[in-house]
């Protein structure tokens, strides 16, 4: 549910988005499609590779790839040096959608 709000606000703000519903499907993703200017994920995600996996193959694969990693769980010191903004729930979805576009501006 925090997915769909976030990608709708980020439709809202101009954003293209394409979701992944776990950390596998987003790897498949971005293996078949152009590559995005930002990766937003959550730590804690269905599948075998979490956000945190997910992102580390990103930095390792697309380094040039923008990363933002949010979490309930896990605090900003999990996603040093993998995320270049982290947000820990509860947060603004507009904080969000301006991170991303500050991002994607700078990509």
């Amino acid at each position: 549910m925090i997915r769909e709000l976030l990608a709708e606000t980020l439709r809202q703000g101009g954003c293209e988005v394409v979701e992944a519903g776990s950390g596998d499907e987003a790897l498949a993703i971005l293996r078949g499609s152009p590559e995005p200017d930002v990766l937003v994920t959550d730590v804690k995600m269905p599948g075998c590779v979490d956000g945190l996996e997910l992102a580390a193959r990103v930095r390792r694969q697309l380094p040039q790839l923008k990363v933002i990693i949010t979490s309930g769980h896990a605090g900003a010191c999990a996603a040093r040096g993998l995320a270049d903004s982290f947000f820990s729930k509860p947060y603004a979805l507009e904080r969000v959608l301006s991170s991303v576009q500050t991002l994607a501006a700078a990509a």
